[in-house]
């Protein structure tokens, strides 16, 4: 366990198909899983994993292809076995004699990627998180459409007063260098939580939006609404935003637990001012995590509040 612990894995992960080439090299610590693994590439690269994934890698025990990544209950095909992530460790696939592996990202566009293992090193005191080295190469847009739509999309924006051009580049934020890549830039989440927003705590939310579909929530005597949510999010709404209103701060400083989830209630004036709130606060976050749940927030509330005005 202490040679584990004091042991980092180096990774070159190259984009494929791609022109100019899009490529990083990390380390990661040697202890990791697929799962660490996954989102370690994805903050490397600069994807935002919204969509699933997959690692395709030798089984050093029989040779096989094994398949690693989030089990799709056949969605994807009866006879596919996709190993749970979080359970195998690289250190168990790979090695010299198993120095390669193939990530692909989102099954719509499937962005592969092929990650080399270069070489294991002995570290005295590990960082316990990735490092990035170096890189070359602007990660394409999220949803352009794989490779030919990535193509298709840097020749438009490259012809000058073009319409289409202009509407890419207005989508991207403004401008787009398929050639920049700053190192400096690589922000690194926990894995762990990024496991517990992407299963537990996203999952919450989604499950009260489908709660106020059905049944539609009424206001009490105060003309407030009851909003669950996973303390971590409370508690990071609290941290984050800068209330205008004292009585907004106060409903939040007063949720209540009910089970595994952190009861708030807004009134309709309360829940306007939150959904700028989260906005705000999401622009200035210094955490790449945190900046992707504030902006997640700001969507579900804007969502509720829909809900309750068509009810």
């Amino acid at each position: 366990m202490k040679q584990r612990e004091s042991s980092l894995y180096q990774f070159k992960i190259t984009l494929q198909d791609v022109k100019p080439p899009v490529w990083r090299r990390i380390q990661t610590p040697a202890g990791y899983s697929f799962w660490d693994l996954h989102v370690a590439i994805q903050d490397a690269m600069g994807w935002n994993d919204a969509h699933l994934h997959e690692f395709h890698i030798l089984e050093p025990k029989t040779g096989a292809m094994a398949t690693i990544g989030i089990p799709d209950d056949g969605e994807f095909g009866e006879d596919r076995e996709i190993v749970p992530s979080w359970k195998p460790r690289i250190s168990d696939f790979f090695s010299a004699e198993i120095p390669a592996a193939r990530y692909v990202y989102d099954f719509g566009d499937d962005w592969n990627h092929d990650i080399v293992f270069e070489e294991k090193l002995q570290v005295e005191k590990p960082a316990g998180h990735p490092i990035c080295l170096d890189g070359q190469g602007a990660c394409p847009p999220e949803d352009c459409g794989g490779s030919f739509g990535y193509a298709e999309f840097l020749r438009a924006i490259k012809k000058p007063g073009s319409p289409r051009g202009g509407e890419l580049l207005e989508w991207v934020g403004g401008s787009f260098n398929p050639k920049h890549f700053d190192v400096k830039a690589v922000e690194f989440d926990d894995p762990a939580e990024r496991w517990a927003w992407a299963f537990t705590e996203s999952v919450a939310l989604e499950n009260d939006i489908t709660s106020m579909q059905s049944t539609p929530r009424k206001p009490d005597r105060q003309g407030r609404i009851w909003f669950p949510l996973p303390p971590a999010q409370c508690d990071l709404i609290l941290r984050q935003c800068v209330f205008s209103e004292p009585a907004l701060q106060e409903q939040f400083q007063a949720a209540t637990r009910k089970g595994d989830l952190a009861i708030v209630k807004l009134d309709g004036d309360e829940l306007k001012m939150l959904v700028a709130q989260l906005g705000s606060a999401a622009m200035k976050s210094q955490r790449r995590l945190e900046r992707l749940i504030l902006s997640a927030l700001r969507q579900h509330f804007l969502q509720m509040d829909s809900l309750i005005r068509r009810h």
